[in-house]
């Protein structure tokens, strides 16, 4: 789930914004203002060396949505008179945020960060260790001010996110604007809303108007934003030319985490049918004898599944899928790849094929190249160098929640396993 709202920050492609105009609610929230507020900050400093500039947009190649294949480059725009930008602040009438929540909406994720981050688990099981990444440490300040943020999508490029927090210091809001998102401000610095004009015009519409009922996904996504701290819904479309699995035959997920009071993941899965929802069960069966086959501990028993007809529901109570170990090794299994392929399904631009971690530390220097693509199958991509006298390949994969990894191999050999 890391990716998730990494993906939503930067797949959101707004014109560039100019200069703010450093008065009022844009002194408070731009990052931009920081040498307007104090020119000995640290901010200050950040924002003259340029960490702050909204990034050229018109001179970017966009990405396709469904392949992440950089598309052709447009033709130069005549560049318009710079004009500085004030932030825009609207109205907020209500706190009753998941209005905001497209009706037919095909994925919506909450977080309550004000709980999350009591848990460093679950933290770094979305959003991943701290390994002295640049991009990660710029997104965990941004958390670091909001208290909640709830996303709302619909194929092709309906995407709205909705954030609470204190949002004066100007980080999260200097995130988006170097993307060159101009974010919405409801009713002042505490409520933030990002996403393409048109969405975010439909969404605060939809926040001026009685709650609708709504689809599937909004309906769930209300149940479980009542008690639980993380929650994700989505309705995956059927993927074409994918490998049929147990899992593709689903065709609603809901998971919700639960911090306070009773602990635990719960959640529900419905099937194209029940025989469908019986492949997935045995599957899960499988993986939970598989794993405790290869490790000795059985990580996946504490996951518990019931069946009705074509619903299963699951449940993991107390700690036990939540402690570090368990959850990083329930999903560095296939476990983890099916959960993946159920998520990216339903986000294009999400890399769509993974590979179980553990199957990828595997890979040894020494091995073939035909015994690297049986364990693992085909990489994500491939770079080559030309001209050496032994070729060299360097393949990279995608693991399910986390970075790709690369190995390099030299004349069809394995010399540097992934790292």
């Amino acid at each position: 789930m890391r990716y998730v709202t990494l993906i939503a920050v930067v797949g959101v492609s707004l014109a560039a914004q100019n200069r703010p105009v450093c008065t009022g609610i844009t002194l408070e929230v731009d990052a931009r203002c920081a040498c307007v507020k104090d020119p000995k900050s640290q901010a200050c400093e950040l924002v003259k060396a340029g960490l702050y500039e909204p990034h050229d947009m018109t001179k970017m190649s966009p990405l396709t949505p469904a392949s992440g294949i950089a598309a052709t480059k447009p033709a130069a725009r005549t560049a318009a008179p710079a004009r500085p930008q004030q932030a825009r602040v609207v109205p907020l009438a209500h706190k009753d945020y998941l209005r905001f929540l497209h009706p037919d909406a095909q994925l919506a994720v909450g977080f309550d960060f004000e709980k999350v981050r009591q848990s460093p688990e679950l933290l770094a099981a979305v959003f991943g260790q701290d390994q002295g990444d640049d991009g990660r440490n710029k997104v965990m300040g941004a958390l670091k001010e909001m208290d909640h943020l709830w996303l709302s999508f619909v194929a092709p490029g309906d995407i709205v996110i909705l954030m609470t927090g204190k949002f004066e210091q100007g980080v999260a809001a200097g995130m988006f604007y170097s993307q060159g998102v101009q974010p919405v401000f409801l009713g002042g610095a505490h409520v933030m809303m990002v996403g393409p004009e048109p969405s975010i015009r439909a969404a605060l519409d939809r926040l001026a108007k009685p709650p609708a009922t709504g689809g599937w996904a909004a309906r769930r996504a209300r149940e479980l934003a009542k008690d639980h701290e993380t929650w994700l819904v989505t309705q995956p479309p059927q993927a074409k030319n994918q490998p049929t699995t147990p899992f593709s035959a689903i065709r609603q997920f809901s998971m919700g985490v639960r911090l306070s009071g009773t602990a635990g993941i719960d959640g529900e899965v419905v099937a194209d049918s029940e025989a469908g929802a019986g492949k997935i069960a045995a599957w899960v069966d499988g993986m939970k004898t598989a794993v405790r086959e290869k490790t000795g501990v059985g990580v996946l028993d504490a996951l518990i599944i019931e069946r009705a007809g074509a619903t299963l529901r699951f449940s993991a109570k107390e700690d036990s899928l939540l402690d570090s170990e368990a959850g990083r090794n329930a999903m560095n299994s296939d476990l983890g790849v099916e959960l993946y392929g159920v998520i990216a399904a339903g986000f294009p631009g999400m890399p769509a094929r993974t590979v179980a971690q553990d199957k990828l530390l595997a890979v040894k220097a020494g091995m073939q190249r035909e015994e690297v693509l049986a364990l693992l199958g085909p990489p994500l991509s491939i770079s080559s160098i030309q001209g050496l006298d032994t070729p060299r390949e360097s393949w990279t994969y995608q693991i399910p929640f986390g970075k790709q990894l690369t190995l390099r191999l030299d004349g069809g050999v394995v010399t540097a396993p992934p790292r």
